[in-house]
């Protein structure tokens, strides 16, 4: 049975090179891991230990797939959002009724 950081430390060193990704079934982790049964804390360490070195693992609800890619280094507004409101704290607010002079 190997650890979660074993098993990421092997994913690492299979798939670094796979740019696009590579997903796996419930029965394909459960092989490849030596495992029979693992919780969430199990993806949630290999998660965390493969982020360490560029790369990220999730499953899906169902935990019936579970996905292994690259983590992007790019921030989604060297992209631009051309239809991005201006970023402002400051919200004008109408008088209230009560606050306003007699007319």
């Amino acid at each position: 049975m190997k650890s979660a950081k074993e098993f990421a430390g092997w994913l690492h060193e299979r798939f670094r090179e796979v740019r696009s990704g590579v997903y796996f079934t419930k029965n394909d982790i459960a092989t490849l891991s030596g495992r029979q049964r693992f919780t969430q804390e199990f993806i949630t360490d290999i998660h965390y230990e493969l982020a360490l070195q560029g790369m990220g693992f999730v499953t899906d609800t169902h935990r019936e797939k579970f996905y292994l890619f690259h983590l992007p280094t790019e921030h989604w507004q060297t992209r631009g959002d051309h239809y991005q409101e201006p970023v402002s704290n400051i919200h004008l607010m109408p008088p209230a009724k009560r606050n306003l002079p007699p007319q």
